[in-house]
């Protein structure tokens, strides 16, 4: 009867041990799958977007305030009455402020002035960055450029950085 109760007591053991090791297994499943997230979140996660022209319309860009020249900015608009302070015109594209954000990039650069491409990533749960890629020019005019684009609504806390490239 000993025999049998120290064999009983040792299989418990062993099921318990292999339990225990499983849950752990399981554990680092999940925090390897929260890692690989956070790292996907530090390379960026690129975020669609529509491209917003003036084009072919009696509208332009207004008070974006260019100073100086390699000085640049983004606007982060989320509603009609701040787009219609900086357009002129009354025939623009609208967009729907319930379900999107505006992201308007500008500034005055010498010798780029071209934007050539546009991308957007998701860096951070809260925290986006916008790169612009002004192609150079020969002329050392100072010249003004805008990019806009279109996105699904951002949270008032979220925050978009620029960055300009000239590849």
């Amino acid at each position: 009867m000993t025999k049998v109760f120290t064999f009983l007591l040792f299989l418990l053991m062993i099921t318990h041990v292999a339990c225990d090791g499983s849950n752990d297994s399981g554990q680092e499943i999940k925090k390897e799958e929260e890692q690989e997230q956070e790292q996907e979140l530090e390379k960026g996660v690129d975020i669609p977007f529509a491209e917003y022209s003036l084009e072919g319309t009696s509208c332009q860009w207004v008070n974006l305030g260019f100073d100086e020249c390699d000085q640049n900015n983004i606007l982060v608009i989320s509603s009609d009455e701040v787009l219609e302070t900086y357009i002129e015109g009354t025939d623009y594209p609208t967009i729907d402020f319930s379900k999107q954000t505006l992201l308007l990039a500008y500034g005055l650069e010498c010798y780029r002035n071209t934007p050539d491409s546009v991308s957007l990533q998701q860096v951070s749960e809260d925290n986006y960055l916008m790169t612009v890629n002004l192609r150079p020019r020969m002329t050392a005019a100072d010249l003004e450029w805008e990019v806009a684009i279109v996105i699904d609504k951002l949270g008032a806390e979220c925050k978009v950085e620029l960055n300009i490239t000239n590849k």
